[in-house]
């Protein structure tokens, strides 16, 4: 799998990063790979941009360097295109929402929260975007209605779309969000029922991928977990508050981390990566 998404990697840098959807991919790489290079010349690209349109799409992938790098310049430009991108925009909840969370900008969050309660079923962008308001709240609805969303798509779609009709275009396909849905959903839920339609989902856009793997860009963020061991921050706190370097901590991660938090009776924050079946202490940011 890694040779593959390595092959994906390299035609695309060979095309100069094809629209927002490829940037996802290329940033979660550079930054699972600990490729400093390539993630400079990722920041390099987006902050000479100027011909992309207006997008939710792209204030998403602003949101998701800042993750990988911490790059003063992606705040003010996600902020721009927020204020002028259209919610038809597919990633325009999600984009809120992560943009809301990895800024902590309250004006984001006071326009994810009522679209989240409009959320339209079966609509996989709509409920990675649900994903995202439970990654900044952790209000268990989110997730809950995320689980509803994804459970309405299996029912109504049992049958993939052929391949011609499933790659990425101006948009990302309706695949492609179901596999990082489904993806998403195996990681933080880890129900059986979910780790068995991602392996479903990934197959058959790793078949895609085999033909046009940079037509399938955002696609390819769903495979990374199969190439990639997933992260846990365990964060243990006195009375249960979330510290706000947590973020920073989570980021310095990033991606493919999820956080836990314990309450304990201690006095001072403790922080642990669990990776690969172990637990190990880590210095906070």
């Amino acid at each position: 799998m890694e040779s593959k998404l390595e092959n994906a990697v390299e035609l695309l840098k060979s095309e100069g990063f094809a629209g927002p959807y490829s940037f996802i991919f290329m940033i979660r790489w550079a930054a699972l790979t600990e490729d400093r290079a390539l993630l400079q010349r990722i920041g390099k690209s987006l902050e000479e941009m100027d011909s992309f349109r207006e997008s939710a799409s792209l204030a998403y992938v602003y949101a998701e360097y800042y993750e990988a790098s911490r790059a003063p310049f992606c705040e003010p430009a996600a902020a721009f295109l927020i204020g002028r991108c259209s919610e038809e925009d597919p990633l325009y909840l999600a984009a809120l929402a992560k943009c809301a969370r990895v800024f902590r900008r309250e004006e984001f969050f006071a326009l994810a929260r009522p679209l989240a309660d409009e959320c339209p079923p079966a609509d996989p962008f709509a409920a990675l975007g649900l994903l995202e308001l439970y990654r900044a709240t952790f209000h268990g609805e989110y997730l809950n209605r995320a689980v509803a969303v994804a459970e309405e798509i299996r029912l109504r779609f049992k049958e993939l779309f052929s391949p011609d009709e499933a790659y990425d275009g101006e948009e990302p396909s309706f695949n492609s969000a179901v596999a990082l849905l489904y993806d998403e959903l195996a990681r933080l839920t880890q129900e059986e029922q979910w780790v068995k339609a991602r392996e479903v989902q990934n197959r058959f856009i790793s078949l895609l991928a085999d033909r046009y793997p940079t037509r399938v860009s955002f696609g390819l963020c769903a495979l990374l977990s199969d190439a990639f061991e997933a992260k846990t921050i365990v964060c243990a706190v006195p009375e249960g508050k979330e510290p706000p370097e947590l973020d920073a901590l989570l980021s310095f991660y990033a991606p493919l981390t999820e956080r836990i938090v314990i309450p304990t009776k201690i006095d001072t924050v403790k922080y642990f990566l669990m990776q690969n079946g172990k637990l190990e202490e880590i210095k906070g940011i």
